[in-house]
């Protein structure tokens, strides 16, 4: 029987709040399971599953591009668990470090998808261009907060001029040799 985390585990797991966690549900259509009273319970695939999303998330993607994605992460986690599985149980043998490189040759002689290959492009453009506006952003307060100092050190060097004409009394001290 695979190891039930409670909404609290799973939050605490992740990193996530546990209302983040029934927004996605709902959001991007998660199948969760529940028990006999109707609570959540999160297996260690759905665990695994939010800290994928949450990776995305951080990435820049929005909840529609994840959705879309969904398939590929469950059907990936399902084959790698299946395999395991397999391994665990004897059924297929540990593969030779040869074939391993040959299956990595392989995969790096295929040519990936286009619409993946451009999705990434769009993706790397648009977490570029939000970096460069937050530094923008930065940057423009940064010279705003500037101006704001020097207008106040400006009119704390009028006050005192004033107030050093309206008393006569000059302010500025005199160091002691």
């Amino acid at each position: 029987m695979e190891t039930r985390y409670t909404v609290r585990q799973a939050a605490e797991m992740t990193g996530i709040k546990s209302y983040v966690m029934r927004y996605w549900e709902d959001e991007l259509d998660l199948r969760i399971q529940r028990n006999e009273m109707g609570h959540r319970y999160y297996t260690g695939n759905d665990i695994q599953l939010f800290l994928n999303i949450r990776e995305l998330k951080k990435r820049g993607l929005q909840l529609r591009a994840i959705r879309d994605l969904i398939p590929q992460m469950m059907q990936t986690a399902a084959d790698m668990e299946e395999s395991n599985i397999k391994l665990l149980e004897g059924e297929i043998e540990e593969p030779h470090p040869q074939d391993l490189r040959n299956l990595r040759k392989k995969e790096e002689e295929q040519t990936p998808d286009p619409k993946i290959l451009e999705f990434q492009a769009i993706l790397e453009r648009l977490i570029t261009q939000e970096i460069q506006s937050k530094n923008e952003d930065e940057e423009r307060f940064r010279s705003l907060d500037l101006a704001i100092r020097k207008q106040q050190m400006a009119r704390r060097e009028t006050a005192a001029a004033l107030s050093e004409k309206k008393t006569g009394k000059s302010f500025r001290i005199h160091k002691n040799s």
